[in-house]
């Protein structure tokens, strides 16, 4: 098993990017900034800065145009704004087959072969897979396999907690199609199993994951165990926006809708994760952008407010205490050397 640990004396930089459909582009926005931050004249390509990314759903597609197909941040909107009209184009308006099965509100081939051309321009086959050897900077999307209601991941490196009988043979728009695959938006991704011979479902890990923190820490032990903490340099967390309050006034339907909400709560496990690592906070070593102003409340097919979720970004971008946040946070990751 390819479990090699990173032998230099550099400090580690994480990446960890959360769900939330078409507002993905905002972490893209915030991302963009502090690379600019790094070199006005020049920005580093994250996958230069960063040792691992990981993410969920948005978050994942866009780990994967980042580490895997190392596209500079400009690339990576420029492909993010495609994919979100082409796989929000496409409406199945029968709610339910003829054979009596719901089926999903969008088109999932038209996902796919969105995500394949986005592979194939940059320059590898459409059936690339996300095993990647070069281990410069690893990524990891979070997915839910049906069968056991659990979250876990694929990754383009090989991990004991993995879904190993996969390793090798994941292709990169599968692990695209299963980290995004919305429960009631898309189709689960159905793959073979080579190895254990039968059909395996994965869902959007939103449910449960929307907020890959923890995931990104796990995955970051298990390669680096013990020197973590000391080698750490930056832990970079991107939210796709914060949800306006409501209040909750009983009903069945709402108690769902609140039960959902709890579910994909990315605030919640960035606070939990800031308040059992909160000496990294005090060392500036977690940094968390989230944009305010109920920009979660937008819906994750609604492309149609892409322009409100840019302009929302730039206000919060804009802001004193924020600026100086991506300052900070862009000198922290400046620090290589331990």
């Amino acid at each position: 098993m390819d479990m090699e640990k990173q032998t230099d004396k550099e400090k580690l930089n994480l990446l960890c990017l959360d769900g939330g459909g078409v507002r993905g582009l905002s972490s893209l926005y915030v991302l963009k900034d502090m690379m600019e931050a790094i070199n006005p004249s020049n920005p580093p390509k994250p996958c230069e800065i960063f040792d691992m990314i990981g993410g969920t759903s948005a978050g994942g597609l866009i780990a994967i145009m980042l580490g895997r197909l190392k596209m500079n941040v400009d690339q990576c909107i420029d492909a993010y704004v495609r994919i979100s009209k082409q796989a929000f184009s496409r409406k199945n308006y029968l709610p339910i087959t003829l054979q009596g099965e719901f089926r999903a509100r969008f088109d999932s081939k038209t996902l796919e072969e969105a995500l394949k051309a986005v592979v194939v321009e940059q320059g590898l086959d459409e059936d690339a897979l996300l095993w990647d050897p070069d281990t410069s900077c690893r990524v990891f999307v979070c997915t839910l396999k049906k069968i056991t209601g659990k979250v876990v991941s694929f990754s383009s490196y090989e991990h004991w907690a993995g879904q190993s009988s996969l390793y090798k043979v994941l292709r990169i728009w599968e692990a695209g199609r299963a980290t995004s695959a919305a429960p009631s938006f898309f189709d689960p991704l159905v793959i073979f199993d080579p190895v254990l011979r039968f059909e395996r479902v994965f869902l959007d890990g939103a449910l449960g994951a929307n907020n890959s923190v923890a995931q990104m820490w796990f995955h970051a032990k298990m390669l680096w165990e013990e020197d973590l903490k000391s080698r750490l340099g930056c832990l970079v967390s991107l939210g796709t926006g914060m949800r306006s309050e409501t209040e909750f006034t009983g009903g069945f339907i709402q108690e769902l809708k609140l039960r959902k909400r709890t579910l994909t709560d990315s605030e919640f496990e960035a606070d939990t994760f800031a308040y059992e690592h909160y000496d990294l906070v005090e060392e500036h070593r977690y940094f968390r952008f989230n944009v305010s102003n109920a920009l979660g409340d937008i819906g994750l097919e609604e492309v149609q407010k892409m322009d409100k979720i840019v302009s929302e970004t730039r206000t919060y971008l804009a802001d004193d205490a924020v600026r100086e946040e991506i300052a900070l946070c862009a000198a922290t990751l400046q620090k290589r050397q331990v």
